[in-house]
């Protein structure tokens, strides 16, 4: 059944997707020709009073007066919450202690469920953001060596190292500046609520869609995608959540402009927004906006550490850059590389590679990707004024020429 005024529909079927196919089918055939008007069945005539009744209720509950909000009571909830935060670090605390004083070696040989007890237990305490990120450290212990990643055991003491910065920062927050002391806020794992992004400022501009990125993060499926301002060079990742198979919010496609404003989220440096005001339209130019060199890239994200020692990886916009063989004393050594005059990056080993260096085949692009401080992983890259994305979700070696 469907109702095109809506538009809304249901079906039987077990189709994650909303509407199905058999809703579209039924909405196709209507637009194509028609369909004659008729006694509703039973059952739509339930279905349609429930939504009517639902829709009544939702416009009653709409004019009725707000309550007044119980400032005791939000206060006393906001300090239990910091109570079990603060409690679920304390386990933390120790709990990295003992890891470190058994050594890496031992607990790369511990089984998933001796991590996913201490993350479980910060899940309790409400630290969400810091269970995330130990539930990563089996899999980077366990994960086979890579080109552009650094060894194992580096990469565990990092992330062991990064939960107990972010330990210590919460216990110094008095001592820290409003946004250095939210972004270890979101670190950890509070949310930002509807009337403290109401009260952020908008900063309008340009916008270019460089790129989309798929990953999955704790059972769920998370796309980021990435934009600069023309005007400001300031660059925003704005993330949406979904089931595995449900659909996300439509958002610009890769090579559009969006204008209008965003507003960043709290922290410092800023990177996440969400969309205000503004429109899709098509991009004039496939440039990238606010490049820099690779020493300047470097110098950039070494101040982003200084700020927020415990970021994972960082966006960097890379201008008249150039592919190129590494060196490889090893098979886990990084294969290619990304370089000027001032300096080289690794890149991470991926199987698109080989399409990011034929489209650039030998001379200078603009490449815009995420860098961890050991290897450079590409989203998008800029050649001969035309934009080229990295799909989000295909594992072939192909590229989409956005603009």
């Amino acid at each position: 059944m469907a109702d095109l005024a809506g538009p809304a529909s249901k079906c039987t079927c077990p189709s994650r997707k909303f509407p199905c196919k058999h809703a579209l089918g039924l909405m196709l055939a209507d637009a194509a020709a028609p369909i004659d008007a008729a006694a509703p069945p039973d059952w739509v005539v339930a279905w349609t009073s429930g939504r009517e009744s639902r829709a009544a209720t939702a416009e009653t509950k709409a004019r009725e007066p707000q309550k007044p909000v119980d400032e005791k009571a939000q206060a006393k909830r906001r300090q239990a919450r910091e109570e079990r935060v603060a409690t679920a670090l304390d386990e933390l605390d120790l709990w990295l202690r003992d890891l470190m004083r058994r050594g890496l070696a031992a607990a790369r040989s511990e089984p998933y469920a001796f991590w996913d007890r201490i993350a479980g237990r910060l899940v309790d305490g409400q630290a969400p953001g810091l269970a995330r990120r130990v539930r990563a450290l089996p899999g980077i212990a366990a994960a086979a060596p890579a080109a552009g990643a650094p060894r194992r055991e580096e990469a565990l003491a990092l992330g062991i190292g990064r939960l107990a910065l972010l330990i210590q920062a919460f216990r110094r927050l008095d001592a820290l500046a409003p946004e250095q002391a939210a972004a270890v806020r979101a670190a950890i794992g509070y949310p930002v609520t509807a009337d403290e992004m109401a009260a952020r400022p908008d900063r309008s501009d340009e916008w270019a869609v460089l790129a989309h990125a798929v990953e999955d993060e704790d059972r769920l499926t998370a796309r980021s995608l990435w934009l600069v301002g023309r005007r400001t060079g300031a660059v925003a990742q704005i993330v949406d959540y979904g089931a595995p198979g449900s659909p996300l919010p439509a958002v610009p496609a890769a090579g559009q402009d969006f204008c209008g404003a965003l507003a960043f989220q709290p922290g410092e440096p800023p990177l996440r927004a969400v969309f205000r005001d503004g429109r899709a339209v098509a991009s004039a130019t496939g440039s990238l906006p606010g490049g820099t060199s690779v020493a300047q890239a470097l110098d950039g994200f070494a101040e982003v550490l200084a700020c927020a020692p415990w970021t994972e990886s960082w966006p960097l916009r890379l201008t008249n850059v150039r592919f190129g063989h590494l060196p490889r004393e090893t098979p886990e050594a990084p294969a290619f590389g990304i370089g000027d005059a001032t300096g080289c990056l690794a890149l991470r080993a991926d199987p698109r590679l080989p399409a990011l260096v034929a489209v650039a085949a030998g001379a200078p692009v603009d490449l815009f990707g995420t860098y961890d401080g050991f290897g450079l992983s590409p989203l998008a890259l800029v050649a001969d004024g035309r934009l080229y994305a990295v799909p989000a979700q295909d594992p072939r070696p192909v590229l989409m020429r956005a603009a």
